[in-house]
């Protein structure tokens, strides 16, 4: 929790044992005072907060009944008296969405109606209705005088798409030739909602690959991230863009709130930090780079696409990371001059990097997929899945268990 910022991560599940339901004729059953005690042991032992849930069933966004409301606040009232420092409270589930009441760590005060994403494939967000493109639309009728759907060539990603794109906050790390590739391609597909972290201004140099930028921004020395937000602006008027032109380190309570972060770093360790506080987060991460690498006979092109989701393998469960290539990052970066990049190359990567953020909103492609590690080979323009990602799908990942997830904390001892 930061100042502003009320972030509860639910990692795991204890299901109330059966004999621990007694019968009660008004509302059928209810949960008997033993499993009331349980639940205040696993906080005191675990040094964790605990939400009590139970579903309602159907679709949408569900109603707490008036037995729920009577019932539960004293119910999480009696897990705060065990530690007031973590974070209880209960929700209702429906079968796509859920209506949290969270007690605040150190206040007695709950908060209701938290947005809610629920991380996996697809991966669920709901009660995010801050944006909507009634502004654009009706702008777009006046000018051309009819109804116009700037999204209908899109349906086939569910009839629902239009609004998990459009209720998507998405960070983009990164806003260099992988970046600037991935903030249009989002911004054309609808999303509205970006984070965008970048420390650098455009130079010379950077005009061979960053998407939109020009001479004109060069001469004013322009951030990369307001370039980025030009281009947004331009397909969205409306959209709301969180500008950090600094360090990605230095913006972690905008970035804790998105519900998916794209990172396009240059560096191993970069890669590694960011990874780890997507980790901490719960926060799905997909990572995308390229270098060029001297050959016997010539230059050749490589790259990755790596999906790491909380819970799944991650990036040294894949191998991409490990303690060798960290050693020896200067040597590999640079062979072929200062971080080489092209714009095609980083077109494609890119492109199938928005490939899977879509996806993984919106489960068009029914693919269930919450791993992915895809190689690219600029000389036969190849992009195909590491081999070795077949061996470790089923396995869970030691290097971020999410029993950790949260911030680190440091504890006197």
């Amino acid at each position: 929790m930061t100042k502003d910022t009320l972030l509860v991560l639910c990692v795991d599940y204890d299901s109330v044992s059966d004999h621990h339901y007694v019968r009660d004729d008004s509302v059928g059953v209810r949960i008997g005072s033993e499993a009331i005690t349980a639940a205040m042991s696993r906080s005191a032992s675990r040094g964790v907060g605990q939400v009590h849930v139970h579903s309602h069933g159907g679709r949408g966004l569900p109603h707490p009944s008036t037995d729920d409301y009577r019932e539960l606040p004293p119910l999480a009232y009696s897990l705060r008296n065990v530690d007031a420092k973590q974070a209880h409270g209960w929700a209702i589930l429906s079968n796509d969405s859920a209506a949290p009441f969270i007690n605040r760590p150190g206040s007695g005060d709950d908060v209701a109606r938290l947005p809610v994403s629920i991380v996996g494939y697809p991966t669920t967000i709901s009660q995010r209705a801050r944006h909507d493109r009634g502004v654009i639309r009706s702008f777009l009728q006046r000018a051309v005088g009819q109804h116009v759907d700037r999204y209908a060539r899109q349906s086939f990603l569910g009839p629902d798409s239009d609004r998990i794109l459009s209720h998507a906050e998405i960070g983009v790390v990164g806003l260099g030739g992988g970046g600037s590739h991935v903030t249009q391609q989002l911004a054309h597909l609808g999303v509205a909602t970006f984070v965008l972290c970048d420390q650098d201004r455009i130079t010379e140099t950077n005009l061979n690959r960053t998407v939109a930028a020009t001479g004109v921004d060069v001469l004013f020395s322009r951030y990369k991230t307001d370039i980025a937000k030009r281009v947004i602006r331009r397909l969205n008027p409306t959209a709301r863009i969180v500008n950090h032109r600094a360090r990605w380190e230095t913006a972690t309570e905008e970035l804790m709130r998105c519900d998916l972060i794209v990172g396009c770093l240059d560096t191993f360790a970069a890669r590694r930090d960011l990874e780890a506080f997507c980790r901490r987060q719960l926060i799905p991460y997909v990572d995308v780079g390229m270098d060029v690498q001297e050959t016997r006979d010539r230059y050749e092109i490589i790259g990755q696409v790596i999906l790491s989701m909380p819970g799944r393998p991650c990036m040294r469960c894949m191998g991409f990371l490990n303690d060798r290539v960290l050693a020896e990052e200067a040597r590999l970066y640079g062979t072929a001059g200062g971080r080489p990049q092209v714009v095609w190359s980083n077109g494609i990567l890119c492109s199938a990097a928005v490939g899977l953020v879509v996806d993984l909103l919106t489960g068009w492609s029914k693919s269930g997929r919450e791993c992915a590690y895809l190689n690219f080979r600029g000389s036969d323009l190849s992009l195909t899945e590491d081999p070795r990602l077949e061996y470790i799908l089923d396995n869970k990942c030691s290097h971020y268990p999410l029993i950790e997830a949260g911030d680190p904390m440091l504890i006197a001892l």
